[in-house]
């Protein structure tokens, strides 16, 4: 639907309907068959008067060709389209002979069902908006319509609208509430014949958000300055948040409220105008047990043709969490596939780069013989093979993750595309020397990992001058089968994310997560 001179869905709809029946000469009882006849609909919105508001006062609407409306007739959800005169909305289509009752909604929504109370399940209220300037996204601008006389079909609008103008230009604006405000569920409307009013309510089932993201147009890379409105669920907040992401999505500014606010069908709540001055902060959120100040954001990266963003922890994984302040801290040594480390705690004197250095080494009951074959996730000691991740860049299970395992959220084992994207497009690669371990640079933030070695069986190796990183992609050898993993491997004078290594070995884990662009 587009909207030049927008109010808020400001008119009202009527409908001309026309109904067939038929007879049947074979049968002695002459019976109306329900069939599909033609109808045409002229759809205008809901009244603007009294208390509505409106997006100005010239209460025009243009429909777009080929907008589509649901129509239910008692039998299925018949789509119908507008074929002709966009200012009175002609829209045609067909529907049930028989049906003396209809419900309608807009946008035309495929797979969508009426319920027996009257409501429609199936109904979506995108977390994820268009940009439209001086307007709203129509694919958001639910409205929801009952008709009992086949001769006026009133739509009333689902949802509510906030309205922000920005006097900068930015990638994106996030609107968040303390509950789900988006998702796919049941859109019901209730009419109040004390007062003349309805009431919407939404259940939602499936992709629950409390966040809704307004996104640029299609073919532009920022939103540009002026005024826009995003479609929410009507609700009252006792806490809401709207941040403006920077043109190059890596800082924030964010505006709170902790006020109760209430966002009603059918009217706007207008934030006011925000300007460029302020704090920008980074755009990381907390993430599952992560905070945002122990991630760091590596910036975009292609990973198998689609763009995300690679987000780290600053330091390595440990089985009570991750050491967040210390990024040149070892952490934990996992066996690949294994959800926690064998070795639970261990002392570093710090002295020198061989086992003599590790004391008071605890480990898990029932591997004390340390990180061997016959430990190993899914080994089968009869076969002597591997009963699962048998086939070539099978990805870990998040069962099977550490990273998820322990932090949650969105975290995990970085795959060996992500290692590979990261060694190949980084701006900056260096093996710092009195760090000991090797730093990635980009966008002027850094990942630094510690040459943290490896355990084998019970002892310490190469640390100091070597790093060993788990991917979670399996690596089947030619001759030897499924027995190893790709990692990435790393010393003074190189660093590779094509290295294979034996699943049981202990390596470092520094987790990621991805945020597709």
């Amino acid at each position: 639907m587009k909207k030049y001179i927008l109010p808020f869905m400001s008119i009202a709809l009527l409908m001309a309907m026309a109904s067939c029946s038929s007879s049947d000469d074979e049968v002695a009882e002459i019976k109306e068959e329900s069939k599909l006849v033609p109808m045409t609909f002229t759809a205008t919105q809901e009244s603007n008067a009294g208390t509505r508001a409106a997006l100005n006062g010239s209460n025009g609407v243009d429909w777009q060709t080929n907008d589509k409306i649901s129509v239910f007739d008692g039998q299925s959800n018949q789509e119908v389209t507008l074929t002709d005169n966009v200012v009175e909305g002609k829209f045609s289509g067909t529907a049930s002979s028989t049906a003396t009752k209809f419900t309608a909604v807009y946008p035309y929504t495929d797979g969508a069902q009426l319920e027996s109370d009257g409501s429609v399940s199936g109904i979506t209220l995108p977390a994820e908006q268009t940009a439209t300037l001086n307007s709203f996204d129509p694919k958001a601008a639910l409205m929801m319509a009952y008709s009992t006389n086949k001769n006026q079909l009133d739509f009333k609008n689902a949802v509510s609208l906030v309205k922000v103008t920005t006097q900068f230009a930015c990638k994106k604006i996030v609107l968040s509430s303390d509950i789900d405000i988006a998702g796919t569920g049941t859109l019901t409307m209730t009419f109040n014949n004390a007062n003349d009013t309805y009431t919407s309510s939404f259940t939602f089932s499936s992709g629950n958000s409390k966040t809704i993201t307004l996104k640029p147009a299609a073919g532009n890379t920022n939103i540009a300055a002026g005024t826009y409105y995003i479609a929410i669920r009507p609700h009252v907040s006792s806490g809401f948040s709207i941040r403006f992401i920077n043109s190059n999505d890596t800082k924030a500014y964010t505006r709170t409220s902790t006020k109760s606010n209430t966002f009603n069908r059918s009217k706007i709540k207008n934030l006011g105008t925000f300007k460029e001055s302020g704090t920008w902060t980074s755009t990381i959120d907390e993430n599952g047990n992560v905070k945002a100040s122990q991630q760091v954001d590596m910036g975009v990266f292609n990973i198998g043709g689609t763009n995300y963003r690679l987000i780290f922890t600053k330091s390595n994984l440990k089985k009570d969490g991750f050491l967040a302040e210390n990024e040149s801290d070892f952490g934990d040594y996992f066996a690949w596939a294994a959800p926690e480390p064998w070795l639970t705690s261990y002392t570093y004197d710090g002295s020198g780069t061989t086992d003599a250095s590790f004391t008071n080494k605890i480990w898990k009951t029932g591997y004390t013989d340390g990180y061997k074959t016959a430990n190993a996730p899914f080994y089968n000691s009869t076969s002597r093979d591997y009963t699962k991740y048998t086939s070539d860049g099978v990805v870990l299970d998040k069962s099977d993750d550490a990273a998820n395992v322990i932090l949650g959220g969105d975290w995990k084992i970085p795959t060996q595309a992500i290692w590979d994207a990261l060694v190949n497009n980084s701006t900056q690669k260096n093996w710092i020397e009195d760090r000991k371990g090797y730093e990635f640079g980009n966008n002027n933030q850094t990942l630094f990992l510690p040459a943290a070695g490896k355990v084998d069986l019970t002892s310490f190796e190469s640390v100091g001058s070597s790093g060993y990183y788990w991917s979670g992609t399996v690596y089947v050898h030619t001759s030897y089968g499924p027995r190893y993993a790709y990692y990435l491997g790393f010393g003074s004078d190189y660093v590779n994310a094509q290295k294979d290594y034996g699943r049981p070995i202990g390596f470092s884990v520094r987790p990621v997560r991805l945020v597709e662009e």
